[in-house]
């Protein structure tokens, strides 16, 4: 899990999640609550999708949140 601030300074956390379809997307949750929202990823395991959002740094991860769809 990563927590990180979006550009208006709210609090999201982005966890890894598994489509039933076999995709990798990563799932952001705001912290304050509100409505999730997911993006999908390109990576074919879990262990390379965990490894590509740690590696994310916070500007790529609001980049990835400005993308999302609801989830």
């Amino acid at each position: 899990m990563r927590r990180f601030s979006a550009k208006d300074g709210a609090l999201w956390d982005a966890v890894i999640g598994h489509e039933s379809w076999g995709t990798f997307v990563v799932l952001f949750t705001p912290v304050a609550g509100g409505d999730a929202r997911k993006i999908t990823l390109a990576e074919e395991t879990a262990l390379a999708a965990e490894t590509e959002l740690g590696a994310k740094s916070e500007d790529e991860l609001r980049l990835l949140l400005a993308e999302s769809s609801p989830w």
